[in-house]
């Protein structure tokens, strides 16, 4: 049986304007690379083939819509469509390895703007990032949150502390309290 999560915790987004200006340049690159493609091109047919992957641009957003992904910002989302649109020209037109990196790199991008959360259960506390990380209450000497810092003191002397977005009528006394509690049982066992 699944042990059930009891918290959930955001860390507040820091700027992502580097990460979406590294994504602005990769995509320029390759519509330079296309535009090239497309004035050297000497028939209809291969413009029509260089430029008919970017329908995909109408499927993405359905797609997108329906699976309810973790909520990302329009523009983050236009990047992220705008990528995978040019890994399936690339790979419709034969161009294996920009589409397979295109790919890659994509979804490299959305990783690194994805918000990141942290799941508190009875067992474990996990981080919910890339790759994900998992930590048991048995590695942790104190978890404390004041102010909307979140501060965990590893056993080994090594700490994390972060500012967290906090969810409405979150009760951060009873937090407090399901943490300490947690450090007096596993210390028992």
């Amino acid at each position: 049986m699944k042990d059930p999560i009891l918290f959930t915790l955001s860390i507040q987004a820091e700027s992502k304007r580097l990460i979406k200006g590294l994504q602005l340049l990769l995509l320029a690159v390759n519509a330079l690379f296309l535009l090239y493609l497309l004035l050297t091109a000497d028939q209809f047919s291969k413009i029509v083939q260089l430029i008919a992957p970017f329908l995909l641009l109408v499927v993405f957003p359905f797609i997108w819509e329906r699976k309810n992904q973790t909520p990302i910002d329009k523009l983050s989302r236009l990047l992220m469509i705008l990528g995978l649109s040019f890994a399936a020209n690339w790979l419709a037109n034969y161009y294996w390895l920009p589409g397979i990196g295109m790919i890659g790199l994509t979804y490299l991008f959305v990783q690194a703007i994805r918000p990141i959360t942290i799941l508190f259960s009875t067992t474990n506390i996990k981080f919910n990032t890339f790759p994900a990380y998992t930590y048991s209450w048995k590695e942790l000497e104190q978890v404390v949150l004041r102010d909307t810092i979140l501060t965990l003191n590893f056993c080994n002397n090594r700490f994390i502390q972060h500012p967290v977005d906090l969810p409405d009528n979150f009760n951060t006394a009873e937090f407090n309290q399901f943490c300490f509690s947690r450090f007096g049982q596993v210390k028992y066992r």
